[in-house]
C-alpha cells in the first residue's frame, strides 16, 4: 500500500548528540542550506503499527531543479545509513513553520 511520515513532537532529550552532529557537518560547507532541523517521525508502512525514527530536514536558499538534485545527491552519497533512513526533506515556508514547531533546529546560516 505505502507508506506514511507524520512529524511529532520532538523534545530535546529524543535528539541523540551524534545524529544532531552528522546533519551539523553535513550543512556547514554546503553553502545553499539556510536550516536544518532533527525530528521524530512516525512511520506506518502498510496499515502496520506505527514505529518513530529520526528524520532532518532542511531549508535551501535555491531550490530549482538542479540544486536540489545535486543536494540529495550529496545528501545520500556522504550521510550515514541512520541519517539517510529519515529520507532527505527539503522544506517550503509551510514546512519551515511546522519543523520550527515540532522538531529541534539543529542548524541556521
Amino acid at each position: 500500500m505505502g507508506t506514511r511520515h507524520r512529524l511529532i513532537d520532538t523534545p530535546p532529550e529524543k535528539v541523540p548528540h551524534e545524529f544532531a552532529q552528522e546533519v551539523i557537518d553535513f550543512c556547514k560547507p554546503v553553502e545553499v542550506v539556510t536550516g536544518a532541523w532533527v525530528g521524530l517521525t512516525e512511520v506506518t508502512e502498510d496499515f502496520q503499527h506505527p514505529h518513530e525514527q529520526l528524520a532532518a530536514a532542511f531549508e535551501l536558499s535555491a531550490e530549482d531543479d538542479e540544486n536540489l538534485q545535486a543536494f540529495a545527491d550529496r545528501f545520500y552519497a556522504s550521510m550515514p545509513e541512520d541519517v539517510q533512513a529519515g529520507g532527505c526533506n527539503v522544506l517550503d515556508a509551510g514546512g519551515v513553520a511546522v519543523w520550527n514547531r515540532q522538531a529541534q533546529r539543529v542548524f541556521a546560516r
